[in-house]
């Protein structure tokens, strides 16, 4: 018998897959997927989807926005272990499941990874370096998010740059600076920031006692970077037809995502709140896909976005999104 074993003192469960992926929160990494699938479609004047599965730099690019969006995740709870062991210490790191240590050199590597993918992308591309400029401003903006923004006013202004830049990032090897930065793309990339400032803005309290004003203006704010998307595609619909679809699609998610928050306020419990800011993150895959077809007229782009939703679901069972 161990002087532990004689005193009852019992040692944190081993860290195992699972543990790592509730780290990562691995679900909500299918919202970024369809970020880079939007941008590099509708930046993209291929509409042959074996064509674009095909391209080794497309890979790449997911690759890349995957990197760093789970190594934000990871290194988010890095920063937050003091905080989480008071609200959350069923998490790994505060449970002692994953030391912090590993968890920060996980979560660098993660980083790391989606840097060197952006790089290699624009290689394949043979383009110029936008993807990896973008990828390195990303864990940039990831990284002061984390460390700074995140408990301040500046929160939702990170998390929308990182969004925005997530989109731009799907859109890197669409050829010279000038051609990423025009296009569709930037306008869809500005109304995904301003929707997930109102998430983030929605979210900041959901562990805790949280205002019906401050939930009622991030879903307000939420819902008016939908607006902006449905708007951009009433715009295009006398040159492209398809865009009708995407407006009706919009204004059902608008009215869903409104129906289901509009519930939480009322109730303002804290794990109800949670599973809503989980609901609201889903619902990017969504808009995204809408945008595509918005752009393409293509289902079959858009089904390739949306079908993202089917793993994501899937795991948001055994894994919280939150």
């Amino acid at each position: 018998m161990t002087e532990n074993d004689s005193v009852g003192v019992s040692q944190p469960a081993r860290a195992t897959v699972m543990t790592w992926l509730r780290l990562m929160r691995l679900p909500t990494v299918f919202t970024a997927l369809t970020n880079v699938l939007c941008g590099f479609i509708v930046s993209s004047s291929e509409r042959s989807l074996p064509d674009i599965l095909a391209l080794k730099y497309f890979w790449l690019l997911l690759l890349s926005s995957a990197g760093l969006y789970l190594g934000g995740m990871v290194l988010n709870d890095v920063f937050d272990a003091e905080l989480d062991a008071r609200e959350r210490p069923e998490r790994p790191i505060p449970s002692g499941r994953i030391s912090k240590k590993a968890a920060a050199v996980f979560g660098t590597l993660l980083m790391l990874t989606g840097i060197t993918a952006a790089g290699l992308a624009g290689i394949f591309a043979e383009t110029e370096p936008v993807g990896v400029c973008i990828a390195l401003i990303l864990a940039a903006v990831v990284i002061l998010y984390d460390a700074v923004l995140k408990n301040t006013g500046g929160g939702p202004f990170g998390m929308a740059g990182c969004r925005f830049l997530n989109i731009m990032l799907g859109a890197g090897c669409a050829g010279s600076w000038d051609a990423v930065w025009s296009g569709p793309q930037v306008d869809i990339a500005a109304a995904l920031a301003v929707y997930v400032f109102g998430v983030t803005w929605f979210a900041r309290n959901e562990a805790g006692d949280s205002s019906r004003l401050t939930l009622s203006s991030g879903l307000a704010v939420a819902l008016a970077g939908i607006g902006i998307n449905t708007w951009t595609a009433v715009r295009v619909m006398s040159v492209q037809p398809a865009a009708q679809g995407a407006v009706i699609a919009l204004c059902l998610i608008a009215g869903n995502v409104g129906l289901r928050c509009g519930q939480a306020i009322q109730v303002n419990q804290s794990r109800l709140l949670q599973k809503t800011v989980g609901f609201m993150l889903l619902n990017i895959i969504f808009v995204d896909a809408a945008m595509v077809f918005c752009t393409t007229g293509s289902g079959r782009m858009a089904s390739l976005v949306v079908i993202m939703v089917i793993p994501a679901t899937l795991m948001k069972r055994v894994i919280p999104m939150s």
